[in-house]
């Protein structure tokens, strides 16, 4: 401390204790007296939600080895994030309490007050995967002689060359809201010193937290952008990843709670010290220092924990489809229906159709689509070089069929080819769909020109045996022809979520003055 600073202190101190020494100083007696204290304190909530941005997973335990363990994985997130406090920010609070008198030393109070403060920030990482093609944004294909992409599999299909993953990763921290909080406190008071001037105290207390908190509109957006994700892997729990639970979901997975945050009324313990200074026998200033347990806690959950790593569908510049029921895309085409329960229709391995001679219409004057079900071998027909079993002979016939009296298409073989067939799979290059241009991860090139490429689907065997050897449809089946894999089209976007409980409870220090009567 620098001289010129000692002598600005000295100064001060000696100024305020010169106005003191002018003020007729009184003792003051409360017993059997009332008093109102009007105040403003200084509230610092003590609590806060810790990080796991540091932690490591080790790969066995320390000393079972005797060399240090490896790291199986670490967080994704920054080590900085260590230093992020998400929190009820301090902020001063208007304070008024009422006390009487018991005896010359015990009092006893009443005490509210009204605070307003924000909370957060909590951390909100995304690794935005998106899909790069060769050495330029470009991609480049080549056209399958065979028009077996596409809904109705009357597109071609494109495959590219490369399709190596990329990441464009945001460490947010997102702020949750405004709370406000109103405390009723209960004290009884000690008084040292009943008869002088200066009178300190100390004291105990209950009492209870009225709250309200209202949420952020940067939380309330975020938060819509969770519900509306689709996840298929999530790592879900408190502080420490051995309370994590998972969840694996198939494609195109699930839709997680949003992030909410809530706080609760509810009861208070506290202890006090102060020190009360008389002017005159109707006026004093006091000083007062409180610290307080609560029960109530503004609680931050994202899909009903506290913190969530999601792996969440993300199309990148491909995006997958299925042809069928989004449940199952990658299943066979054993639908099943209302009345498979009775029939033994799901999961059989056999075809159902209510076409008995396959040429795709439902012949009324046949009976088709009133209510009778054919049951054909799944896959083709060996002994037809088109591969379609040829009429109903061939099928087991069940007849009273509720479910197929619909007139429609309904049942296992959804597209009336007489094969078993696995729902179809291809991809679309979503750059060049309309609105490509205005996606970000989609370039000049990308776009140009617009029109819609169909991909090789993911995971299709780079050598397709010739048709009819293949028993279903599961990948696209150009006969005979051998196409490069296209990788794997989809890339997951990584959520990395903390949110937690926080403790209303902490330190106030204020100041204020009281009317005694």
């Amino acid at each position: 401390m620098t001289t010129a600073r000692r002598i600005g202190k000295s100064l001060a101190v000696g100024a305020v204790c010169g106005v003191v020494a002018l003020v007729p100083a009184l003792a003051e007696d409360t017993k059997g007296k009332w008093q109102i204290g009007f105040g403003l304190s200084y509230f610092a909530t003590t609590d806060y939600i810790r990080s796991n941005s540091d932690i490591a997973i080790a790969t066995t335990v320390a000393g079972q080895t005797g060399t240090l363990p490896g790291v199986g994985s670490v967080d994704d997130r920054p080590d900085e994030n260590m230093l992020n406090e998400p929190t009820i920010a301090d902020d001063f609070r208007l304070d008024l309490n009422f006390s009487y008198g018991l005896t010359r030393w015990l009092a006893l109070e009443i005490a509210t007050g009204y605070m307003k403060s924000s909370v957060g920030d909590i951390e909100y990482y995304v690794d935005n995967k998106k899909v790069a093609y060769g050495a330029s944004s470009q991609a480049t294909s080549t056209q399958v002689d065979d028009t077996v992409c596409g809904a109705d599999q009357s597109q071609r299909c494109f495959k590219y060359e490369t399709n190596d993953p990329g990441s464009l990763r945001s460490n947010l921290f997102v702020p949750v809201g405004e709370i406000t909080e109103m405390p009723l406190m209960l004290s009884a008071l000690v008084r040292f010193r009943p008869e002088s001037p200066l009178d300190p105290y100390v004291g105990l207390g209950i009492g209870y937290i009225f709250t309200d908190l209202a949420i952020g509109s940067e939380f309330a957006a975020r938060s819509e952008v969770v519900s509306g994700l689709r996840v298929t892997v999530a790592s879900e729990g408190e502080f420490t990843d051995s309370g994590r639970a998972d969840k694996t979901f198939p494609e195109p997975g699930f839709q997680p709670a949003p992030m909410t945050a809530t706080v609760n009324d509810g009861f208070e313990y506290h202890v006090v010290g102060g020190i009360d200074y008389y002017i005159n026998d109707h006026m004093s200033m006091y000083v007062d220092a409180r610290y307080m347990w609560s029960d109530t806690s503004v609680d931050i959950t994202i899909d009903d924990n506290h913190q969530v790593r999601m792996a969440a569908s993300d199309q990148g510049k491909l995006q997958r489809f299925s042809e069928g029921t989004v449940q199952a895309p990658n299943l066979w085409e054993d639908r099943g229906f209302a009345a498979c329960g009775v029939f033994g229709c799901a999961n059989d391995g056999l075809i159902a159709t209510e076409d008995s001679n396959g040429n795709g219409t439902l012949d009324t004057l046949l009976g088709e689509g009133s209510g009778d079900l054919y049951f054909f071998p799944a896959g083709p027909n060996p002994t037809n070089p088109q591969g379609f079993w040829e009429d109903a002979s061939q099928a087991v016939r069940v007849v009273d069929c509720p479910a197929c009296a619909n007139g429609a298409f309904d049942t296992e073989d959804f597209n009336n080819n007489r094969i078993m067939d696995r729902y179809l799979l291809w991809a679309v290059d979503v750059c060049t769909q309309p609105g490509g241009a205005s996606n970000p991860i989609c370039g000049p090139a990308d776009t140009a020109p617009l029109s819609v490429q169909y991909l090789w689907p993911e995971g299709c065997s780079t050598n397709m045996p010739a048709y009819p050897s293949v028993v279903g449809e599961g990948c696209p089946r150009p006969p005979g022809i051998e196409i490069t894999n296209s990788g794997a089209d989809d890339q997951s976007d990584i959520y990395l979520i903390q949110g937690g409980k926080i403790s209303l409870g902490g330190f106030s220090l204020g100041v204020g003055v009281k009317f005694t009567f």
